[in-house]
């Protein structure tokens, strides 16, 4: 009675999951628990990342606590293919560092059969040991869990946002990390234990912020005739790229690892509950600065106020022996730009 109750809650405590997840969820219910850890994980790193911009990732804190309910992940702007990577990429790690950690029933490490020994050098000797993160489960769940929303549908929405699932996924993978520990006397560090881990969330956030910068425009005007447009500069190609010629040194570029999106990004300065879009009307921003943090950029020509803000912070912090930090309470008056 006990697991079936556990069951139930875990899988209330995520509104609006399909009737594939729900089912996944009753079977899995460790892992499903995991997987939303990680879901909140990329929003939390999506408000980071967007915390200068227009749209600040406000819009992905639902009331239900599920992100995917949004208004803004049925479109297909650029900000909404960010959105879908970081989740896809979050349920991943966090199912990979679960595993490895002994929480989950159906995974433990990552079979060393699966790991790459690299290359081993007479002078710095080590082997695999430890726990690896277990990727391999991790990406699979985050399909499973993920991708079964789309799987049903073939429009451009669907097929867009399954490419930008697995982009997440593929900036977590190709990212792991090497840790090691060291052994011998003294920490002489003579041999060496290492496994995988998957890389620190903001690595993650950081690559994917770089891949919305330069993500693809498609074009969907030939959606029926094979594999959709891509919009660079004004021109359209194909997403097949012809071979280098022998002269030029200039790399193909991976389409599987950018982001792609196919309608075009509102300018997210005016409040439209409808759309998930809540406006820049009250946002703190940077009057000294000509970027997306500046007043110029984020109160989109309306200009801002200037506020008188008391702001009370820790301070003359000092160590007693033994063992506490005492600190007093210090209040500042400051002024800060308040957009109209």
């Amino acid at each position: 009675m006990e697991t079936a109750t556990e069951d139930v809650r875990v899988c209330k405590t995520f509104p609006g999951l399909t009737k594939r997840q729900l089912d996944l969820c009753h079977r899995y219910p460790d892992v499903t628990e995991a997987a939303i850890e990680g879901i909140q994980i990329a929003i939390t790193e999506c408000q980071f990342q967007f915390r200068w911009h227009r749209w600040n990732c406000s819009s992905l804190s639902t009331k239900n606590g599920n992100p995917h309910s949004s208004t803004i992940l049925q479109k297909g702007y650029r900000e909404s293919a960010f959105s879908y990577a970081v989740a896809a990429a979050g349920v991943a790690a966090s199912v990979a560092k679960a595993c490895s950690s002994g929480r989950l029933l159906a995974c433990g490490c990552q079979p060393r059969s699966r790991i790459s020994s690299g290359n081993q050098t007479p002078a710095k000797r080590w082997k695999w040991g430890g726990c690896s993160h277990n990727l391999d489960f991790g990406i699979e769940f985050s399909k499973k869990f993920l991708d079964s929303r789309e799987k049903s549908q073939g429009d451009i929405q669907s097929r867009i946002t399954l490419h930008n699932n697995e982009a997440g996924r593929l900036a977590v993978a190709k990212n792991m990390q090497v840790k090691c520990k060291c052994h011998g006397i003294s920490g002489s560090c003579e041999l060496k234990t290492c496994w995988k881990a998957a890389p620190e969330f903001r690595i993650v956030g950081n690559i994917l912020k770089e891949k919305f910068k330069s993500a693809v425009l498609v074009d969907q005007s030939n959606l029926g005739n094979g594999s959709p447009l891509l919009v660079r500069g004004g021109r359209r190609r194909r997403p097949r790229w012809r071979k280098p010629k022998k002269r030029g040194k200039k790399k193909r570029r991976d389409l599987s690892l950018e982001l792609l999106y196919y309608e075009r990004s509102p300018n997210f300065c005016e409040n439209d509950p409808t759309n998930d879009i809540p406006g820049t009307v009250g946002r703190i921003c940077n009057r000294t600065s000509r970027g997306t943090d500046g007043c110029g950029s984020l109160c989109c020509g309306r200009g801002y106020n200037l506020i008188r803000k008391r702001v009370t912070e820790r301070c003359n912090c000092r160590f007693h022996w033994c063992c506490y930090v005492h600190c007093n309470n210090c209040t500042t008056v400051q002024w800060v730009s308040v957009c109209k």
